[in-house]
C-alpha cells in the first residue's frame, strides 16, 4: 500500500471540492438541531418532572444516536460515490439512511461489542480488533446483501497483512491533527475532507 500516493491522489480529489464532502454533515446536523430544539422546547412547555423529563431526554439521546448511526453509513456511501465519480447526491443520503438506519445500528453495535470486548483483554487486542475492522461501514454499504457477521468477516478479511500499514496511515494525520488544534479547529475545514477522503481510497486499493 503506497500510502505516500493515496494521500497525493486525496489531496487532488478534495481540491475544489470541500463542500460538497461537508455538505451532509452540515445539513445532517442542522436538522438534527432543529427537530430536537422544537421538541426539547415542547417537552420544556410541559413542565414534567425532573425523573420523566431525564427518561424523555434519554429517548431522545437515543433516538439521535440511532438516527446518526444509519446517516454514518449512508454518508460512507456518499464518500466511495465521491471518490468513484458515481451520483449519490442529499437526497439519496436520506433514502439510506431512512432504509438501512436498523442494520447500521445493528452492524454498529456488534462492532462495538466485538472491540470493546477485546479492550477488555488487553489494549493491544482492542487496537488490532479496530484496526480490522476499520472499513466495516464501507463493506456494509457496498454489500447490502450480507448479514452482520459476513460484513465482520468481510471487513477483516480486507485488512488483512495490512493492518500495520492501516496504523501507520492513521498515526501519519497526527501532525495535522496537532496543527489543526492549534488553529482553534478552522483547518478541520480541510483536514476533515482528507482525512476522510484518503481513507476511502485506503479501502478501495485493498477491496
Amino acid at each position: 500500500m503506497d500510502r505516500v500516493a493515496i494521500k497525493e491522489e486525496a489531496k487532488k480529489k478534495i481540491k475544489g471540492n470541500l463542500w460538497t464532502i461537508w455538505k451532509p454533515l452540515v445539513l445532517f446536523e442542522l436538522c438534527v438541531f432543529v427537530i430536537f430544539f422544537i421538541i426539547g422546547f415542547l417537552v420544556g412547555l410541559l413542565k414534567l418532572d425532573k425523573n420523566v423529563y431525564n427518561i424523555v431526554l434519554g429517548v431522545l439521546s437515543f433516538c439521535a444516536s440511532f438516527i446518526e448511526t444509519g446517516f454514518m453509513f449512508a454518508y460512507a456511501k456518499y464518500i466511495l460515490s465521491f471518490i468513484r465519480g458515481e451520483k449519490f447526491d442529499w437526497n439519496d443520503v436520506k433514502e439510506y439512511t431512512k432504509k438501512h438506519m436498523v442494520r447500521a445500528f445493528v452492524i454498529s453495535f456488534v462492532v462495538g461489542l466485538i472491540i470493546i470486548g477485546c479492550s477488555i483483554l488487553l489494549v493491544i487486542p482492542g487496537i488490532i480488533a479496530a484496526i480490522g475492522l476499520t472499513f466495516y461501514e464501507e463493506v456494509a454499504v457496498d454489500n447490502e446483501d450480507l448479514g452482520t457477521m459476513d460484513v465482520i468477516k468481510k471487513a477483516w478479511a480486507i485488512t488483512n497483512g495490512h493492518k500495520m500499514d492501516i496504523f501507520v496511515f492513521t498515526l501519519s494525520f497526527i501532525g495535522w491533527e496537532i496543527l489543526a488544534s492549534l488553529t482553534f479547529g478552522i483547518l478541520y475545514i480541510w483536514l476533515m475532507p482528507y482525512i476522510v477522503v484518503a481513507t476511502a481510497m485506503v479501502y478501495e486499493k485493498l477491496k
